[in-house]
């Protein structure tokens, strides 16, 4: 991580997102879908045949569970099928308003942290750095994009769909969790191999010796971390409408004691006015 590959690597897709949120901010939303289900099958058509062809003898048939795709960009998958096979608008917009914070911060943050193996062949660095370039531009255009007027119930809803994904990744992680068995080694039962995967990083780090996005006080002290820093990266990418809905609940003109509720307010009759 951050070796002289990996810098390199991170200048072309700064330079890759910048040119991309300059020229494709007018690009209709829906062309937009067509796009991302484009690189999406190009990029897991590449993980698979690399897994399957050039690892043979280990993957041959399979994919690595870590593969997978169930961590935070590339379940991005089934939503970018969604967006392109589903037509309910409501459906879409809840979609849109997880990808715009999900898409932005998950893949900047998987672009930073790369896995062991993306970084090691070409064919796997070029699928894992593409596919989350593409991403991070799509969350930029939505920001701007004059087709959605984002609001505050977008965010909650977003609050919504990164809980639930939270939940989800404890049954797929305890679903995929590999315990081989026990052996007795001095009268004491160790575990022989353990394998387990750790979609959504509920179970570990992404990387050893980060701060705070640790386990130096164990895992329930990581967790705690992990949530309020994932709520507040989300609020930020919501601030705008977050600070619009504050400040339009909060600093209303209190209406006067005697105004006149609207300008059809009925006159009391009197015997003036009969």
């Amino acid at each position: 991580m951050f070796g002289l590959k990996h810098v390199i690597i991170l200048v072309i897709c700064l330079a890759l997102i910048v040119s991309g949120a300059v020229f494709l901010r007018k690009l209709k939303l829906k062309s937009w879908y067509g796009i991302l289900l484009g690189v999406g099958i190009v990029s897991e058509t590449v993980k698979i045949v690399y897994y399957v062809t050039a690892n043979e003898g280990v993957y041959g048939g399979y994919l690595p569970k870590t593969d997978l795709p169930f961590q935070l960009c590339s379940i991005q998958l089934l939503f970018i099928a969604l967006l392109n096979f589903t037509k309910s608008e409501k459906l879409h917009r809840f979609l849109l308003a997880f990808m715009l914070p999900s898409c932005l911060i998950g893949g900047i943050a998987a672009m930073l942290i790369p896995t062991s193996s993306s970084l090691s062949a070409w064919p796997i660095t070029f699928q894992y750095f593409i596919y989350h370039t593409v991403i991070v531009t799509f969350s930029v255009y939505l920001f701007g994009c004059k087709e959605i007027n984002w609001t505050v119930g977008d965010y909650f809803n977003s609050l919504k769909m990164l809980g639930l994904m939270a939940f989800i990744a404890v049954y797929l992680n305890s679903m995929f969790f590999d315990l081989g068995g026990y052996e007795k080694v001095d009268g004491v039962e160790n575990v022989i191999f353990a394998r387990r995967v750790n979609f959504m990083y509920v179970v570990d780090p992404p990387a050893e010796g980060l701060p705070l996005l640790n386990k130096n006080h164990g895992w329930f002290v990581y967790i705690i971390n992990y949530a309020w820093i994932a709520v507040t990266a989300l609020t930020l990418c919501y601030i705008k409408p977050v600070i619009k809905a504050v400040a339009a609940k909060f600093l209303r003109r209190p209406q006067a004691e005697n105004e006149p509720e609207n300008d059809a307010a009925i006159t009391e009759e009197t015997p003036e006015n009969k």
